[in-house]
């Protein structure tokens, strides 16, 4: 219908004034989210990159807390490239669809993302030192890190 917008974000597509759209999605699936927002989960590629480096900052132990997924979101957020989510809940849906389990509430990414001011990684911590910003900053630089690392 004319004058109705679809947009696509990363793998998020938003669909205004609740318009009916053939979506069509090579080797992937479409999951409807608790906020109605359509999420694209592709097989294979980034999604799975995106996976393998979460599991890898768990090994490492450089995710200590579930809330320290808030800065691999901020990282993602402020990233070209990757994917960029509208909420707490999109991020957490988003890390469902591609099979991680074990993440944290979307209530816990909420509370420490409303302590950040800037855009990664230039952050500032209203609720933390400076040795515990800088680690936290840290943990979104290690997934970049990573993620850089494996696509190339």
């Amino acid at each position: 219908m004319a004058g109705n917008n679809v947009y696509v974000q990363g793998s998020y597509v938003d669909i205004h004034d609740n318009e009916v759209v053939n979506l069509s999605v090579d080797k992937g699936e479409v999951h409807v989210g608790d906020n109605g927002k359509a999420v694209v989960t592709e097989g294979g590629g980034d999604n799975d990159i995106i996976k393998e480096v979460i599991q890898q900052l768990r090994a490492e132990e450089i995710i200590s807390h579930l809330y320290d997924y808030t800065w691999v979101m901020l990282a993602m957020n402020d990233t070209q490239g990757l994917p960029s989510f509208d909420s707490p809940q999109s991020f957490v849906t988003f890390m469902k669809n591609i099979g991680l389990d074990c993440l944290p509430s979307e209530s816990s990414i909420k509370k420490k993302n409303e302590k950040v001011l800037g855009v990664f990684p230039d952050l500032t911590f209203i609720d933390a030192d400076k040795t515990e910003g800088d680690r936290r900053v840290n943990v979104g630089k290690r997934f970049l890190n990573l993620y850089r690392s494996r696509v190339k």
